[in-house]
């Protein structure tokens, strides 16, 4: 009884009970994978879930980032298209590997300024910004892609391809990658003033502010590192795969979006964590690994998701109103008369 009481307590102290609750289910969500498809412990299979995971963690990684300001990115898909787009066409272009890298890079990280100009500096809604920049990306990217074939760019030099397809110890190294760039940020919110802050500044904007920390400039630096480690994903993915065409990363930032949430991560600001982070991907990993074994109809796989999104959206909005002193009986009652009122 006071080993579980020490756990509990410690879980809270550490603003980790909702992320424990989620590796939770995604351990009980592969030991039933591993009973009902015997497929799922294949060596291919496990290979694939490693590819799949390494990209969607390290945007993951932005977009929690945001989530404790009380921000997220819708653009995050559409910055990992264009970003690997950027780095093939520098590479066709002739460019060094190195410069073919940044140029992907930097890409992701001018995008995510411009986000970060919009919001921070002008105040404008950041669904409204990041919804616009993710039409106006995809919207470039089939103008750039126009002239390509369907396969999009696929001659690189084996040093590119090396970048997402070296291994360790028949690991991916992209997949240890983003356990490794996980654990720093983890670190760094764990240990550091600035990590801190972005859970105070979400949690209590006017606080934090009389405190000296600087939300317009935090703000515009999160947006930064959310368009920056997208491209990252994307240049890596690019790397791993062997092309870049139009198709890459359309519809992440859905998964991501869902993946930081269950991870424990708000709308509202002031919680989540990088382990959450983790824990978010890895079961939006499995769901659609999950999909693919069973062989689930498409459609149905879209039903799914978006039940999903609805399910922990209210989750999280209720959450918010119990925060705020909000007793269950207003919340979960019967609508009041405001006609009356």
């Amino acid at each position: 009884m006071t080993d579980t009481i020490r756990k509990t307590s410690f879980l809270r102290s550490a603003r980790l009970e909702q992320e424990s609750l989620t590796f939770g289910v995604v351990l009980l969500l592969a030991v039933a994978l591993s009973v009902v498809s015997p497929a799922f412990l294949d060596g291919n299979n496990l290979a694939s879930l490693q590819t799949a995971l390494a990209p969607n963690l390290i945007v993951a990684l932005g977009m929690m980032t945001l989530f404790m300001i009380g921000r997220f990115d819708l653009s995050v898909g559409a910055v990992m298209g264009i970003s690997g787009i950027a780095s093939a066409m520098a590479l066709e272009a002739g460019m060094p590997v190195p410069v073919a890298f940044l140029a992907g890079i930097a890409t992701g990280l001018l995008i995510g300024a411009f986000n970060g100009l919009m919001v921070a500096r002008l105040g404008i809604n950041h669904l409204i910004v990041t919804l616009g920049v993710l039409y106006m990306t995809r919207g470039v990217i089939e103008v750039v892609m126009s002239g390509e074939k369907l396969a999009g760019f696929t001659s690189f030099p084996p040093a590119f391809n090396l970048l997402g397809q070296w291994e360790v110890g028949g690991l991916s190294g992209l997949f240890l990658f983003a356990l490794l760039l996980c654990i720093g940020f983890e670190a760094f919110l764990r240990l550091t003033f600035r990590g801190r802050s972005l859970l105070f500044l979400g949690g209590n904007p006017q606080a934090a502010e009389a405190t000296g920390i600087r939300r317009r400039s935090t703000e515009f630096w999160c947006f930064v590192l959310s368009g920056g480690l997208a491209a990252l994903a994307g240049v890596l993915m690019t790397a791993r795969v062997g092309m870049a065409n139009r198709y890459m990363g359309e519809g992440l930032e859905m998964q991501i979006f869902i993946a930081c949430l269950i991870g424990g991560g708000s709308i509202a600001g002031g919680k989540g964590s990088y382990a959450g982070a983790l824990a978010g991907v890895l079961f939006v990993t499995l769901l659609t690994n999950a999909f693919n074994l069973l062989s689930v109809p498409s459609e149905w796989q879209a039903v799914v998701i978006g039940a999903v999104l609805v399910l922990v959206v209210v989750v999280d909005g209720i959450m918010v109103l119990r925060k705020s002193g909000r007793p269950w009986s207003s919340i979960l009652g019967p609508f009041p008369n405001r006609l009356s009122a």
